[in-house]
């Protein structure tokens, strides 16, 4: 299999971080990179518009905000969470060519990390039967569930020469502000979405981490530590992500 690079990355701002999810996406080379964000923020789904939320509540919490390239609903990005991107060629070799396939392969380092941290995670792809504007309790995509609820979801995006699927893995539900920031109730929230520590278990940021890369050194066979740095110079193709006016 081919050699596939690992990027960890810090807390960084929503425009950085899609930023560099669309330059590896550009390169087209076998990627797992993680990551958090600084401020807190609100992406939304390349179909969305501001109006699926309420603007005042994201000044009002100091969220920034910006749009994914990818589909799906809008998502709010703790500082707790961790966020992974893999990014392989559209035609990796270990790569199921079926869409579902694609998505429970390239989420499997999730699943394999939830399950190594004592839960019992299970793997959940199909089409999208839901247009709720907060991601977490739609049906679509990649959900990753423990006990019927939502803990990770996933959404891709594909070029002619790659695929890019990032997603969320959730360690702390935040209903309250989930439930304003999108116009939904908390009780939609707590009914569909869990978090690592709502389901009892309670480790750090870093072990979560450390699973992550772990569950998808299992998946791949091995990851090669790589720093940003070193794939930074490919220029950037200033397509992809806009951020979205407040």
């Amino acid at each position: 299999m081919s050699t596939v690079h690992l990027v960890l990355d810090e807390h960084l701002s929503a425009a950085e971080n899609m930023r560099r999810d669309d330059v590896l996406l550009a390169r087209a080379e076998p990627v797992v990179r993680l990551y958090g964000w600084k401020p807190e923020a609100v992406s939304l789904g390349n179909s969305q518009s501001a109006a699926v939320i309420d603007l005042d509540a994201v000044r009002e919490y100091g969220l920034d905000l910006i749009k994914r390239g990818t589909g799906g609903g809008g998502i709010l990005h703790a500082a707790t969470e961790v966020t992974y991107a893999v990014i392989v060629p559209i035609d990796f070799e270990a790569m199921p060519r079926d869409l579902p396939g694609s998505f429970a392969f390239l989420g499997d380092g999730v699943l394999r990390s939830l399950r190594a941290l004592g839960l019992a995670a299970q793997i959940d792809s199909q089409p999208d039967r839901t247009r709720d504007a907060l991601c977490y309790v739609r049906q679509q995509g990649t959900n990753i569930t423990v006990g019927g609820k939502k803990i990770s979801g996933g959404a891709q995006r594909r070029t002619r020469t790659a695929v890019l699927q990032h997603g969320t893995v959730i360690i702390d539900r935040d209903e309250a502000r989930c439930a304003r920031v999108f116009r939904t109730d908390t009780d939609t929230i707590t009914t569909r979405v869990t978090s690592v520590r709502a389901e009892g278990k309670d480790p750090t940021r870093q072990a979560v981490i450390d699973a992550l890369v772990d569950g998808y050194a299992r998946t791949f066979g091995a990851l090669s530590p790589t720093t940003w740095e070193s794939l930074e110079p490919v220029p950037h193709p200033g397509t992809g992500w806009v951020a979205a006016p407040l």
